[in-house]
């Protein structure tokens, strides 16, 4: 994919790992700049409790030389900006101390006497409070949501770039499994993690590659090899079959012989041939074929085994299905699906084969293939565990697949409940 969707970061480790990371962090930095907040509020309060006893001292001393100094002193304060209020009131008492003691913000006023009849009131102004703890308020959400910001961000980035790189990853290794060949993954020039890994894996792709390659000439250099003398070995048993002095049980154990070698060369056969359609040696002839018709004819061939078996067959065609390609070749990849429809549905069961403008669909009431089976059949040899009581050599599906690729078309194995439903499905 070219991008990353909500479900992959979701269920990405590393996207997990940063947020949480993030998120421990976040409730760190809210714990400090709580902190900081209360440790400001109270050294502001400090600074006034401090600046209030410098005043109180300054109207003392003025207090102690007359009425009209404090007069003065009291128009000079007012004119400029502070955080204290000041009230000269009549007052008729006489026990107002004239010394001097600190104080703290949690006396809301102190008096001061001027003269004999008039005190001084001097007190913090609770609006320079608030408007102080207002001020903290914006720099302390900033301090929260501005980090928070920046770490989701981050993870967000580093995530989508770490995915990035890992989905280049993982689509090269679809390809691989899918069976493309000469897949490289792009080296950059970081020379990071990421890129010992894309090399290690296009190693691995590379030595995977070579270990097909050889296995495949192995097997097909040995069941061409072994071709010719067991050929020769069928025609010296049919020699031998042909004289007249063998016994019957003689005959019967050199038959048993002919029939088994007779098999194992048919094998042999069926391996060149899948080899030769899928590395493209065997050229098809290009002719429209009516695929209802070569269908029909198949039926025909596999009807006798499947009235020995009590079995239904039904074919209907749809509409007419014209594709381009072998007949030869299609007919064997449809006899081959109707010959394993007929081989797994027990007697008395149903074949329904129908013929419609995409392909042609095989639905039988048979055993089936699971699922886990259902990406391996179609390789050469692979026979399911429930097939393995049937006589065969798992190599009927890996014929048609063959076949199929080599002419566009695409076979699709689907559970039928019960049984396989198998559909050749042609684009053209």
């Amino acid at each position: 994919m070219s991008f990353v969707d909500d479900y992959a970061l979701t269920r990405s480790s590393v996207f997990k790992t940063l947020v949480s990371l993030f998120l421990l962090v976040t409730l760190i930095n809210i714990i400090v700049i709580h902190q900081v907040y209360r440790d400001s509020d109270n050294f502001h309060r400090q600074q006034l409790a401090r600046q209030l006893n410098e005043e109180i001292l300054e109207f003392n001393f003025a207090a102690q030389q007359s009425t009209e100094d404090v007069r003065q002193l009291l128009e000079t304060k007012r004119s400029a900006t502070t955080p204290f209020y000041y009230n000269l009131i009549e007052t008729d008492e006489i026990d107002l101390p004239h010394s001097y003691y600190p104080i703290d913000l949690q006396r809301n006023r102190h008096n001061i006497l001027v003269g004999n009849n008039l005190k001084l009131e001097i007190g913090v102004n609770k609006t320079a409070v608030e408007e102080y703890r207002k001020s903290l308020i914006p720099i302390v959400f900033s301090g929260i949501i501005l980090p928070v910001a920046v770490m989701i961000i981050s993870a967000l980035f580093f995530t989508v770039l770490i995915l990035k790189r890992l989905e280049k990853v993982n689509h090269a290794m679809n390809r691989v499994l899918c069976g493309e060949h000469n897949v490289k993954i792009a080296v950059s020039r970081q020379d990071d993690e990421f890129d010992i890994l894309a090399i290690h894996l296009n190693f691995m792709i590379e030595q995977m590659a070579k270990n097909e390659s050889s296995l495949k000439s192995l097997t097909t250099g040995l069941a061409h090899d072994m071709r010719t003398p067991m050929a020769r070995l069928k025609l010296r048993l049919e020699d031998i079959l042909d004289q007249d002095k063998l016994s019957l049980s003689q005959r019967a154990s050199i038959s048993a012989c002919y029939d088994e070698l007779e098999l194992i060369l048919s094998l042999f056969n069926s391996m060149l041939e899948i080899a030769k359609l899928n590395s493209g040696q065997i050229n098809i002839s290009k002719e429209s074929i009516d695929l209802g018709k070569v269908t029909q004819d198949a039926i025909e061939f596999i009807a006798p085994v499947a009235e020995a078996k009590q079995q239904r067959l039904t074919f209907r065609q749809d509409t007419l299905c014209e594709v381009t390609g072998d007949r030869s070749l299609l007919f064997r990849a449809v006899f081959n699906l109707l010959e394993n429809a007929v081989k797994y549905t027990p007697s008395g069961g149903s074949i329904d084969i129908v013929a419609d403008c995409y392909g042609v669909v095989i639905a039988d009431t048979g055993i089936g293939i699971s699922d886990y089976d259902k990406m391996y059949v179609c390789r050469p040899m692979y026979r399911a565990d429930q097939s393995r009581s049937e006589a065969g050599n798992g190599l009927g599906l890996s014929l048609v697949d063959a076949v199929v690729n080599l002419h566009n078309a695409h076979l699709f194995l689907r559970d039928n409940n019960p049984g396989l439903r198998a559909r050749l499905y042609f684009d053209n």
